[in-house]
């Protein structure tokens, strides 16, 4: 095969990739599905939802009964030596809760519930942009990896081409060697390529909790790229988004733990009856008493003040945040929009003109007008813009996925 047609070989390159799945490769859905389903994180959520659950159970429930025994006037002296004048008191207590505390500690306890729920919807869509991300590393590693076969079949294809001008005297022998070390580093590309894919099918199998993959490919379309659509139409999601409905649910906490301080004015009635067995008279009585606590009012006041100043600092945050999250948003945006024209700038314009200067390279080099290193040098370039192209590609589809992420709403299908 000669130069010329290796050259085409490279310029088709960037351009085959995998439109429907074949046998054993994986889809993007399968991957986030594979995740979500199995992912150790995701269990560890799950149970920390039902730790929750039984938290807010345990603390919703009324206070226990009490039972408790008093045993009076035993080994005194005189009248009261042994057990002669004995009272012995065997008291059943209970505290009755005012105020509604109890409906107000159930609320509380489903606030703490909804927001772990909250925690693991946050946790499920983060994951799902990192399968998504890791999954766009594996199929554009593929591509450079293709990219890396192709370089080292030029290289290969350019210096035996070098060597039969060395054979015919048309070429010095320098040249010969200048293309055995453009050969040697195409063998070097192409098997850190390998590595590269290897490591990264590796890092999207373990999100399931799997330590190797068992998948060959990946498939999908890197150059096929979306629109995510006018920016401010994504903006426009941004208020209910995960992380704003994170602050609201922690808003409904601050406000459940304020009805709980509130009804901490009403001071709880401790109540116990017993029976009391006096020895001395062979006698048993009734005994009830009661108790409440003093200075409820002041204490709920005090705590209600710092529900209340801790809502103040929530919403300080929550306004931040949203601030925060819009420039990153608009941040992510542009450089999504910049990575697209540099894609389509790539394979459009730049690209092109790279294989129409190879291919003219390549005939003056036959013609004995240009050198090898004038060969090897646009070969060079023309390889540099298509890993540009597939770079750019792969930074489209991540910020693509961040954006994704930052604007799904409860209830929007996973990617």
């Amino acid at each position: 095969m000669s130069v010329k047609q290796w050259g085409c070989c490279v310029a088709l390159a960037g351009c085959v990739f995998v439109s429907a799945p074949h046998a054993g490769e994986l889809t993007l859905s399968e991957a986030v599905s594979r995740t979500l389903a199995r992912s150790p994180a995701v269990q560890a959520q799950g149970a920390a939802v039902d730790a929750a659950r039984y938290r807010a159970e345990l603390e919703g429930l009324a206070p226990p009964l009490t039972i408790g025994m008093e045993l009076e006037n035993v080994a005194g002296t005189g009248a009261l030596s042994g057990v002669d004048g004995a009272e012995t008191t065997l008291r059943l207590g209970r505290v009755f809760e005012l105020g509604e505390k109890r409906a107000a500690r159930q609320s509380v306890g489903a606030m703490q519930v909804a927001r772990q729920s909250g925690a693991g919807e946050q946790l499920r869509l983060q994951l799902a942009a990192d399968a998504t991300h890791r999954f766009i590393d594996v199929l554009s590693m593929q591509a450079l990896l293709e990219l890396a076969e192709d370089a080292r079949d030029l290289a290969e294809a350019n210096r035996q081409e070098v060597a039969r001008r060395v054979e015919r005297n048309r070429s010095p022998a320098t040249e010969l060697d200048l293309a055995d070390l453009a050969l040697m580093r195409a063998e070097l590309g192409r098997e850190d390529a390998e590595h590269e894919l290897a490591s990264a099918r590796v890092a999207l199998a373990v999100l399931w909790g799997e330590q190797g993959a068992d998948f060959p490919r990946v498939a999908g379309k890197l150059f096929d790229l979306p629109d995510p659509g006018p920016f401010d139409v994504l903006a426009q999601r941004l208020p209910q988004n995960a992380e704003q409905q994170a602050f609201l649910l922690e808003a409904r906490q601050i406000d459940a733990r304020e009805r709980l301080a509130q009804s901490a004015r009403k001071p709880d009635l401790h109540a116990t009856l017993g029976v009391r067995r006096l020895e001395a008279l062979d006698d048993e009585a009734l005994v009830l008493s009661f108790s409440m606590p003093l200075g409820s009012s002041a204490r709920s006041a005090i705590a209600v003040g710092e529900q209340q100043a801790g809502r103040q600092e929530l919403d300080a945050r929550r306004s931040a945040a949203w601030l925060e999250s819009y420039q990153h948003l608009f941040a992510q945006f542009e450089e999504m929009q910049h990575a697209r024209l540099e894609v389509t700038t790539l394979r459009e314009r730049m690209i092109p003109l790279a294989e129409k200067s190879l291919a003219s390279t390549q005939a003056g080099y036959e013609q004995t007008r240009y050198s090898f290193l004038q060969v090897a040098q646009a070969s060079a370039v023309l390889l540099a813009l298509r890993r540009d192209a597939i770079d750019a590609a792969a930074r489209c589809h991540q910020l693509l996925a961040d954006i994704d992420r930052a604007t799904a709403l409860p209830g929007d299908p996973q990617p």
